[in-house]
């Protein structure tokens, strides 16, 4: 009996490591798909799936490229129907698609899938551990500035997630930025607009690499508010476990509004 005590949980409500916090929360599935759709891999990160994120979202940018999808899109916006028609290549086109609809349709069933893990887990109530020191790095759960997150990743995507302490996706994020700003020369049509040369401001740009920017930009916003929101839920969590076992005669209050009537999804 007392072995099978010993064991690790069975459903754990998150991972500490190098890299960062891993954990499980709920999401609604839709919201979800819908990052996918504006950018695939997107949606597998809000999901904690890094691995499938990195490839799905480096697969956009090699095969949107190829396609000249981005082109067809800018063309189609412009009202140059025939130019969006002749610019893409189906061969590459055919294979977006099914991907793109892949990327889609999985991370609406992962979400499904999550959103039943991540009740099965919060009632196992498996003890959080807040904090992990390794010979390269200090990783804990603390309280986060949501707001603070998603301002660092409004001025460069990445810095948000880096301010959140996840490590691989924040210098992932800060790369590929830097990649859509040079290949967009989207920072030297800035300062143009700046000293109000506009003409040479708009033909500067690149409408292929600026049209992955927006996506990129709501996304790392949007996951860092929400890794910083599961900061401060988690940190609430370890700090009531720890108080219950030290403390078990003594009921404790610690956070406001905590016992207050939610509906918890």
């Amino acid at each position: 009996m007392s072995s099978f005590q010993d064991q690790s949980p069975r459903r754990p409500q998150a991972l500490l490591s190098q890299d960062g916090l891993s954990s499980l929360r709920w999401q609604d599935p839709k919201i979800i798909a819908w990052w996918s759709a504006s950018f695939p891999g997107f949606g597998h990160f809000l999901l904690h799936q890094f691995i499938r994120g990195f490839l799905l979202s480096a697969w956009e940018v090699a095969i949107n490229t190829f396609a000249r999808i981005n082109e067809a899109i800018y063309y189609s916006f412009t009202g140059q129907f025939e130019l969006a028609k002749q610019v893409v290549e189906p061969r590459w086109a055919f294979a977006y698609a099914i991907v793109y609809l892949f990327a889609i349709w999985d991370s609406y069933i992962k979400a499904s899938d999550a959103n039943k893990q991540y009740h099965l887990a919060k009632l196992e109530g498996a003890r959080v551990v807040s904090n992990l020191l390794k010979p390269w790095t200090i990783t804990n759960i603390s309280f986060k500035r949501p707001s603070a997150a998603m301002v660092c990743s409004f001025i460069f995507p990445g810095l948000g997630q880096l301010y959140n302490n996840r490590i691989a996706l924040g210098f992932y994020g800060v790369f590929w930025w830097f990649i859509y700003m040079t290949m967009s020369r989207s920072h030297e049509a800035i300062l143009y607009l700046m000293i109000g040369k506009l003409s040479k401001s708009t033909a500067l740009l690149s409408p292929h690499w600026l049209l992955f920017m927006p996506s990129v930009l709501g996304g790392a916003m949007y996951d860092a508010y929400m890794t910083a929101q599961d900061h401060n839920r988690l940190f609430k969590i370890e700090q009531k476990q720890y108080f219950a076992e030290k403390y078990p005669h003594f009921p404790l209050r610690l956070f406001e509004k905590e016992n207050d009537p939610y509906v918890d999804h």
